[in-house]
């Protein structure tokens, strides 16, 4: 039995008293940081091993997910279809949301005129020593050998005939992990206290007020990715964006209260199956879309070069765009780990593409943390939307997303 089944969820009721301790959370980190500083650099360690755990935690759960997704999908009546659908869909967008950093980092102009000279070096010490020896040639090799078992062992399953045995013990293990998952949220509050505390505390207001521009753009580049991009593309499949956006209201605020797109993860099927689309497309599409759906991480990947292409003044003809496009849409793909993976992400395609200096790449680790919050929920909300559009496209007229099945059963009674 699906952890998902009950109509009383997780995420219907904990999640909805836990909107108000996340921001009571945030208002009370964010005036700890300002005024208590000194303490406030000592709580890093508490989010630092909550996310330790969470990601072994959560890890798990995806290797599951997408073996279950691989295995049930060529049950499904056209499959191979659905697995091309999937393709497209994910080129598509990823493509799309690169080449829409890249036009509001043209249009906007984040590095020009920054006025910043020095600034960098106030942070280069703490930066150097924070990203350590990260820059592995595929920094997340052992998450891509990961992926690649999964589906291997999902393709491997669907070859035996006594696979529902399994199945079912991996789903028993999936629903332990579950249940680990909602304990371990019950200290999150105090996890985003501490978060936001440290974060305010390290970097201040009065440095970060030269590269709010870089900020904003990322941050305006999302929103039109959301409801201009998404917006248009779920109108197409009779999907009103607005009314799909509430109904995942407390997964988004998670994903921007935690800063990783991941800690929603368990709840998204609960949430998209309740709304009546299939969750055999949706536990196939959702998992690999946190791997190869990230169009947040390209959106910042590509501003974020064109704010450095700006700063130091250099000079791109039309093929270094074109192979500067190729290497983005490759470090997106490695860009799903716990917070901060982004920058690692963007550290690789720096030193793949060769033309912009790393030197001072540590101006936009300290307001990397910022865009963290818009790169996540971006990511997040993408890959939910992929889920209701190819599931929606399989499954005409048996989903109606402007009123979920939940609320009507709340109306009903």
């Amino acid at each position: 039995m699906s952890p998902f089944s009950d109509q009383k969820t997780f995420t219907g009721s904990y999640l909805r008293n836990l909107s108000l301790y996340v921001f009571t959370a945030i208002i009370g980190g964010a005036l700890t940081g300002y005024y208590f500083p000194e303490l406030s650099k000592k709580l890093q360690v508490v989010s630092h091993y909550f996310f330790i755990l969470l990601e072994a935690l959560i890890v798990p759960v995806i290797f599951i997910a997408i073996i279950y997704g691989i295995s049930h999908i060529f049950s499904i009546k056209n499959a191979f279809r659905i697995v091309g659908q999937m393709i497209l869909y994910f080129l598509l967008v990823t493509s799309v949301s690169i080449l829409l950093g890249f036009c509001f980092g043209l249009l906007i102009k984040p590095g020009s005129n920054t006025g910043i000279v020095t600034a960098a070096s106030n942070f280069r010490e703490d930066f150097m020593q924070r990203i350590g020896n990260s820059k592995n040639p595929l920094y997340t090799t052992n998450y891509t050998i990961l992926l690649i078992l999964s589906i291997s062992i999902g393709i491997i399953i669907n070859l035996f005939q006594g696979k529902n045995k399994f199945l079912k013990v991996l789903d028993n293990g999936r629903n332990l992990f579950y249940k680990l998952i909602k304990y371990l949220y019950l200290v999150l509050p105090f996890v985003i206290f501490c978060n936001i505390a440290y974060g305010i505390s390290l970097y201040g207001i009065h440095t970060l007020l030269p590269l709010s521009k870089v900020v904003a753009t990322v941050y305006l580049a999302d929103i039109v990715f959301i409801f201009g991009i998404l917006g248009g593309l779920t109108y197409i499949f009779k999907i009103n964006i607005w009314d799909f956006l509430i109904s995942i209201k407390e997964e988004i605020l998670l994903v921007i209260a935690t800063s990783s797109s991941k800690t929603a993860f368990p709840m998204i099927f609960e949430k998209l199956e309740t709304q009546g689309y299939n969750k055999k497309i949706l536990r196939f599409i959702i998992p690999l879309g946190y791997n190869f759906n990230l169009a947040g991480a390209c959106i910042y990947l590509s501003v974020s070069c064109m704010f450095l292409i700006q700063f130091y003044q250099i000079h791109l003809q039309t093929e270094d765009y074109i192979w500067l496009f190729i290497i983005i849409s490759v470090a997106s793909k490695t860009a799903s780990g716990v917070p901060g993976s982004g920058f690692l992400a963007l550290i690789f395609t720096l030193s793949k593409f060769g033309k912009i200096p790393l030197t001072d790449l540590a101006l936009l680790y300290s307001v990397d943390r910022f865009m963290n919050e818009a790169r996540s929920v971006t990511n997040f909300i993408g890959i939910a939307v992929s889920g209701a559009v190819i599931s929606k496209i399989n499954q005409p007229g048996k989903t109606n997303p402007e009123v979920p099945n939940y609320q009507k059963n709340a109306l009903q009674k």
